[in-house]
């Protein structure tokens, strides 16, 4: 491209004319990004050219002005370039352009085709780039200068012009525009392909990327710097969060270094045998599956979201390592039975309340009754406010939403209450109140984003019907044995499949199920096909019944 005599503005390559001209600085943006603006004047003609010349000018003199009243995003200042690249370096990078621009012309000969005039224009680049390489000219083409320049600054390389590296660098981009020229030449004739410039063959690229490799290699990569990046793009629940940041701390500590690019799969392999072998703080060892779907899983994420975002690690050491053994094997059914609900729910009717704080004598009063009639999830229950509790219509209602705490899909969802625990007053509790039901938000008690309140909550009534209720059975858990509790009683009264799903949380089976939404009405219809639970007081051994 060449700029027309006496004109500082309009540009001339092949038989086409050009605006060209610098953006201010600090004003790319308003020209999409561009440094330089550069647009076609769809014309062959000089006269036209600058009569579409003028109207580029007004056009860019009013973006400029315009331009401070626009919103505008903060320009950070490029770092002070002290770089030198050394001939390898330019070589690579002039490469890496050579990939781009020829994938960039392969899309556009896809999308507008190529004509007589493009080769000729081709035609003539190419003399223009022959001449800058020294051959005849002393000084390279307006366009291998314009990109040596973009190549310059994207590196932050501090190459200035006369510098002998300056001068490489323009070789190498013109013989890389020589390049391109040819390939697209053949390509546009339909010729077949020659072997063409040295410098560009895949054997050099095979050779880029090795060295990339090992560059990417030899550089330290955090493992803890992967789990924040990891994390904060996750959006992991903090509980789940703080279980991770254990886990890889644990493994950091055991391999003896934090450099995720020097892990290898020996070091997890011999990690997984520490945790299945060696006793826990409590003597006790841990099982396969807390292994698999906790501690091996933590590493397994970790490593692999650091080589999906090409984070300094090619390949994960964790992936497709698993823990042999098959899963212990299943006792008995994971839900309550008759006999245990029987003795929660008559235990919860036990008035004497003792130390109790009068949040924690309403979560063992109720907590269990909601999970009982709802399915849902205890730490769903513990984190209700006054406010998710209400009538709407003939129905009241609990509305069970994360702004309140997490919930298992991360979905709000509102659920009708059953007549029964409307009978025994339920709603009356929430009278004349805000806030949490079932602890108390000014006594934090240590509680956090990764260990909230209601989270405490759930584990005191864990213990209360480990140690004082007696439902001790090591193979049920004492408030997750409500939720499998709740769907063996909902198919007895073939309750609607969807709706029942709806009501506990779960994930939708279909998509078509994510359509509309669930009436409050619509869930109290399903829950009141559940049989009232009718208390045997005083007979812990007895069989109370639903």
């Amino acid at each position: 491209m060449k700029r027309v005599k006496d004109s500082k503005y309009l540009c001339e390559r092949g038989k086409q004319f050009y605006f060209r001209r610098k953006a201010p600085k600090g004003l790319e943006w308003a020209f999409g990004g561009q440094e330089i603006v550069t647009v076609s004047l769809r014309t062959d003609s000089l006269k036209q050219a600058r009569t579409a010349l003028a109207k580029e000018l007004l056009k860019f003199e009013r973006i400029v002005k315009d331009a401070p009243a626009r919103p505008v995003q903060p320009v950070e200042p490029d770092d002070h370039p002290t770089h030198m690249p050394s001939k390898i370096e330019i070589d690579e990078t002039v490469r890496a352009w050579l990939s781009r621009r020829l994938e960039r012309e392969a899309n556009a000969s896809f999308a507008v085709g190529r004509t007589e005039d493009h080769l000729q224009e081709l035609i003539v680049h190419q003399q223009d780039v022959q001449t800058g390489l020294g051959l005849i000219a002393r000084e390279p083409a307006m366009t291998t200068a314009w990109i040596a320049e973009a190549l310059v600054h994207e590196k932050k390389w501090a190459v200035e012009a006369g510098d002998p590296r300056w001068r490489y660098l323009c070789q190498m981009v013109a013989h890389g525009q020589s390049e391109v020229n040819a390939r697209l030449k053949h390509d546009w004739e339909g010729s077949p392909r020659k072997e063409g410039d040295a410098r560009f063959l895949p054997d050099e690229y095979r050779q880029d990327a090795e060295r990339a490799e090992k560059r990417k290699q030899a550089t330290p990569v955090s493992l803890t710097g992967l789990l924040d990046d990891s994390l904060a793009e996750k959006k992991l629940a903090p509980a789940t969060a703080k279980v991770w940041r254990r886990h890889i701390a644990r493994f950091i500590e055991f391999v003896g270094h934090d450099d995720a690019a020097k892990i290898t799969r020996a070091d997890i392999v011999a990690w997984k045998q520490a945790l299945l072998t060696r006793p826990n703080s409590k003597g006790a060892l841990l099982s396969n599956r807390t292994v698999r779907d906790s501690y091996l899983a933590a590493i397994k994420s970790v490593l692999s979201w650091g080589v999906e975002n090409d984070d300094g690690i090619a390949a994960s050491p964790a992936a497709g390592l698993r823990v042999a053994g098959r899963t212990a094997p299943k006792v008995r059914d994971r839900g309550l039975t008759d006999r245990e609900a029987n003795m929660i729910l008559a235990a919860t009717l036990n008035e004497e309340v003792g130390r109790l704080s009068p949040e924690r004598a309403l979560a063992r009063r109720w907590v269990p009754w909601l999970c009982a009639y709802t399915g849902a999830r205890v730490n769903e229950m513990t984190q209700l406010r006054a406010e998710d509790v209400a009538k709407e219509g003939d129905f009241w209602k609990i509305h069970i939403t994360p702004e309140a705490g997490s919930t298992k899909n991360g979905e709000p969802r509102t659920v009708a209450l059953h007549s029964h625990l409307v009978e025994q007053g339920f709603p009356s509790i929430v009278k004349g109140k805000a806030g949490p039901i079932f602890y108390d938000p000014t006594l934090h008690r240590g509680g956090g984003d990764a260990h909230p309140q209601n989270k405490k909550v759930g584990e005191f009534l864990a213990r209360w019907v480990r140690k004082e209720v007696g439902v001790d059975d090591p193979n049920i858990w004492p408030n997750h044995g409500w939720r499998h509790r709740f769907k063996t009683q909902a198919r007895l009264v073939r309750m609607d499949p969807g709706i029942r799903d709806y009501i506990q949380g779960h994930k939708a089976r279909m998509e078509s199920d994510d359509y509309g939404f669930v009436p409050v009405e619509v869930t109290s219809r399903e829950i009141e096909l559940l049989a009232r639970y009718v208390i045997v007081k005083g007979e812990r051994e007895g069989e109370g019944g639903a």
